[in-house]
């Protein structure tokens, strides 16, 4: 690697480590969040062979429910944590399906579809006390509430870079000092040997800029998203008052830039695609999961019902939205829905 290309990237480590309050080795650039979150799970497991059982909840995203179903075909037990109606996980649960054998507990702390945060610092008690690794899918509140490391103790951390406004295709591995993992590939001894292969300098530096202006503007960009939320479900609750909105209440148990909405007698496909054509770009699930017509599995976690689960839409504001946009959207919501009803 040339000389700029190490000096740029080591800046960049030190830039995101010192925002998230850990230390530059500790972080490890990867593609995004789903190989961070490989790297995480099967890195570990790969260490500690004896440990055959693993934590996780029915809400989590593919990218660890496909890694912890893959590590059960090779013998693992997987347990997965059920949820109540707004996707919290019952701590007493989580205590009881811990033993000996336990190698990790996977969990995401802030949902992808309905906004729910979970407990973290419960959580990592629990998993302390019990001598069990705590591996956080943090990629969705890494833009959205401040994180402190040194206030967190938790051992492996995904996170990805698109979510904080950053470029696609970079994101990175938090692993705690102390904390072994093997690799999932081999080859050089780029990012201390955890990722071998080429860096991507561009995208690393652009994750680490990102993630500064993300965090000088925290406060403002958190504001305005909770108030974009708030104001969109309020009209469409006078227009519409039969809709749901799925996962916790507004506030501080849920993040401020996704609303999972249901609706009674019309399909998320067919609200989705006529929203579409008017430039109104709404998800019928993850934004990983839009092109699977069958219902989310986070909704059915939650045990919502058939007819809810196929008239359901996610909607994920940026902080390029405007709350003169609101009207316009509730608008078209009714229209459409009132519409297929007729």
């Amino acid at each position: 690697m040339g000389a700029l290309s190490k000096k740029a990237i080591n800046e960049a480590r030190k830039k995101v480590a010192n925002i998230i309050n850990c230390k530059p080795s500790e972080i490890v650039f990867t593609s995004g969040g789903t190989e961070a979150t490989n790297l995480a799970i099967l890195g570990y497991a790969e260490m500690h062979p004896e440990k055959k059982e693993i934590i996780t909840t029915k809400i989590e995203h593919h990218a660890t429910l496909h890694t912890c179903s893959y590590l059960e075909k090779k013998g693992y037990v997987i347990h997965m944590l059920d949820v109540d109606h707004e996707g919290f996980i019952n701590i007493k649960d989580l205590i009881e399906k811990m033993n000996g054998h336990t190698l990790m507990v996977s969990v995401i702390w802030g949902n992808n579809e309905i906004g729910t945060i979970q407990d973290l610092n419960m959580i990592s008690s629990i998993c302390k006390k019990n001598n069990v690794a705590l591996h956080v899918d943090a990629v969705q509140m890494i833009g959205n509430m401040k994180i402190d490391l040194s206030q967190l103790d938790i051992d492996l951390m995904t996170v990805s870079a698109h979510k904080f406004y950053g470029p696609k295709g970079i994101g990175f591995l938090y692993k705690k000092d102390t904390f072994q993992i093997e690799n999932l590939i081999h080859g050089g001894m780029q990012e201390s040997g955890h990722r071998p292969g080429t860096e991507n300098v561009a995208g690393i530096i652009g994750l680490a800029e990102a993630l500064e202006q993300s965090s000088k503007n925290l406060d403002t960009y958190k504001s305005h998203l909770s108030n974009l939320s708030k104001k969109l479900y309020e009209v469409l609750r006078k227009k519409i008052p039969s809709i749901r909105l799925n996962g916790p209440q507004l506030g501080e148990t849920r993040l401020p830039g996704i609303l999972s909405l249901s609706f009674n007698d019309i399909k998320s496909f067919d609200l989705a695609f006529a929203l579409d054509q008017e430039h109104i770009y709404v998800s019928t699930g993850s934004a990983c999961n839009a092109t699977d017509i069958k219902p989310s599995h986070v909704l059915c976690a939650i045990k919502q019902t058939d007819i809810k689960q196929t008239g359901t839409i996610r909607v994920s504001f940026g902080i390029q939205n405007k709350l003169e946009d609101i009207e316009y959207i509730a608008e078209k919501i009714e229209e459409i829905y009132l519409s297929h009803r007729s």
